[in-house]
């Protein structure tokens, strides 16, 4: 049992944190923006754990049976993404239009989007940490769980001290692809132009639909070394968010200046 697999959630937990606390202080809004895209946050997630629990795996299932593997990976892919940008992004440009009302502010916007990635990157570590702390508190609790679940188990807490970046760093490019999508919704509702929306939805899509595949072709958790191929996706697409939130943020702000003057 590596005790050092610790760092990883609590990592995860400082980049929700941190996120807050940076912009907070540079932008100085109020942290109700940022609960308030953490609500949405898990109002979306909601839905789709409804949808893993009840049709993902029979749709699974189902594709790799009928289609096999190539195909079934597109189809399931497709499935997975649109589910997420659908979700997420719908999610989001239902409570930015009613909080329009109120005058959200780009800055409130931005914090709306970091409060999204960052509760995220809270609520999936706070898990972990509390589970890796029992089992390294008392591991004879391994031996209560079904031989299935207790090898995985076991598997996951000797994995080798150097992966303890990668879902960090995860967390952080998938924070900054959540802050682009959030401008890109706030946009399509302050210049009413649909396709900003379309273009977030399709964002995003395309950032989880690629999880399955990779998942099948690299199988991290089998070959700890391919974890960071396969995070290599959400950096790639996270690098992109980062430039294209600033050229938005840019472009918005440029906007509000002139139609001041």
């Amino acid at each position: 049992m590596n005790p050092l697999l610790i760092f990883a959630p609590l990592g995860m937990i400082s980049v929700g944190l941190l996120s807050i606390y940076l912009w907070r202080k540079r932008s100085r809004v109020g942290l109700k923006c940022f609960f308030f895209g953490g609500l949405v946050w898990f109002a979306a997630i909601i839905p789709k754990i409804v949808l893993d629990y009840l049709l993902t795996p029979n749709l699974s299932l189902w594709t790799m049976k009928v289609y096999g593997f190539p195909t079934a990976q597109f189809i399931l892919g497709a499935y997975v993404g649109l589910r997420t940008g659908l979700l997420e992004c719908g999610f989001a440009y239902l409570a930015l239009s009613k909080s329009r009302l109120q005058g959200f502010s780009l800055d409130e916007a931005t914090a709306f989007g970091i409060g999204f990635g960052s509760f995220e990157a809270i609520l999936l570590g706070f898990p972990a940490l509390i589970q890796i702390m029992v089992f390294i508190a008392n591991p004879s609790l391994l031996n209560l769980l079904p031989q299935t679940q207790r090898q995985m188990v076991e598997s996951q807490l000797n994995l080798p001290t150097w992966v303890v970046p990668a879902p960090i760093i995860e967390r952080i490019f998938t924070l900054f692809v959540h802050v682009f999508t959030t401008l890109l919704v706030f946009a399509s509702i302050t210049r009413r132009r649909p396709l900003y929306l379309l273009g977030a939805i399709l964002y995003k899509s395309l950032l989880d639909g690629m999880i399955p595949y990779l998942q099948a072709t690299l199988n991290p958790s089998l070959y700890p070394p391919n974890v960071y191929l396969a995070e290599g996706w959400v950096i790639m697409m996270g690098a992109v968010s980062l430039v294209s939130a600033f050229r938005i943020r840019e472009f918005l702000s440029e906007e509000v200046k002139n139609l001041r003057e």
